[in-house]
């Protein structure tokens, strides 16, 4: 077969075209870190890439609703702990008052501490967490215990009446706490009326210690047990958020790993082909110099 100095040319620019283009591809991985960027790199790797990146997204968007979800259980934490610490306070001041021999100021002081514990009972029971009323369920921008003539009462809706929940890695997480469930009695009424119909027994009558035993230290302890159970409803809601929390850290690094080894590049090795594919562009120019008929250009002076 004839060689000829065209068929040479074309091969010598063919040759450093093609060490052009994998000097271009290298750079391209050393500016970007990945070895593997576009669908026509590696089709197969391009796909699992998107794939993890995927999961990933959804990983995060769980980990915020369960950053969410804590920072309200942690709320219904730390009230359900304030209302524990007053019941015990009030369960002392009504055993106090359960005794006929005491003067009407000392009953009259022991009504007035009440008022204030029933007060700050109210206020817990309408804490917000930004612009959110947290025991207000689906009603959430109205206050729950709202002042109706000369009584506390609980102004929710029963549709509102129900438990928040979100949804992550498969399982549904209950954490919505209303002021029904921790403030009503079973008879229908709430605690802020046992506490006023308390008060004003001890302002207006002198014997109230039967009545002080038998209904307001019973309706107490009622509550008391209601406000435990919460407590251990808030205490179980929150391990299983740990625990998903966790789960979703650990996928989270798993899947950060994955994706790094099938699409990053290693840094070292790319430097490495990069400084081999100069060395070999610089020989192939210098070699086409040598190889390339002259033309009567280069006599031109």
């Amino acid at each position: 077969m004839r060689i000829t100095n065209k068929m040479i040319s074309d091969n010598v620019f063919l040759n450093i075209q093609s060490s052009l283009r994998r000097i271009s591809k290298l750079h391209e991985q050393l500016s970007s870190g990945y070895k593997v960027k576009y669908p026509s790199d590696n089709a197969v790797v391009a796909t699992r890439a998107s794939d993890i990146m995927t999961r990933l997204r959804e990983i995060t968007r769980f980990k915020e609703n369960i950053d969410h979800v804590q920072t309200y259980v942690n709320a219904y934490d730390s009230a359900i702990q304030k209302v524990s610490s007053l019941v015990q306070r009030l369960r002392e001041l009504l055993v106090q008052a359960a005794n006929d021999t005491l003067s009407q100021d000392e009953r009259r002081a022991i009504a007035e501490e009440m008022e204030k514990i029933n007060e700050n009972l109210v206020e817990i029971a309408n804490t917000r967490v930004g612009n959110e009323y947290v025991f207000g369920g689906y009603d959430a921008f109205t206050p729950p215990v709202r002042r109706e003539g000369d009584e506390w009462k609980i102004m929710i809706p029963p549709e509102a009446s129900k438990k928040r929940y979100i949804l992550a890695l498969g399982h549904t997480v209950e954490y919505g706490v209303t002021a029904d469930e921790v403030f009503r009695l079973p008879d229908g009424r709430n605690i802020f009326q046992v506490i006023d119909e308390a008060v004003k027994k001890l302002k207006t009558e002198e014997r109230v210690s039967r009545w002080i035993s038998e209904i307001s230290l019973k309706n107490l302890s009622i509550f008391e047990e209601n406000v435990m159970k919460v407590i251990g409803e808030i205490g179980g809601t929150s391990k299983m958020l740990e625990m998903i929390g966790s789960r979703l850290e650990d996928l989270n690094f798993f899947f950060t790993e994955y994706l790094s080894k099938e699409r990053d590049a290693d840094i070292t090795e790319v430097i490495s082909k990069l400084t081999t594919e100069q060395a070999v562009l610089q020989a192939a120019l210098k070699s086409a110099a040598h190889v390339l008929q002259l033309t009567l250009v280069d006599f031109v002076r």
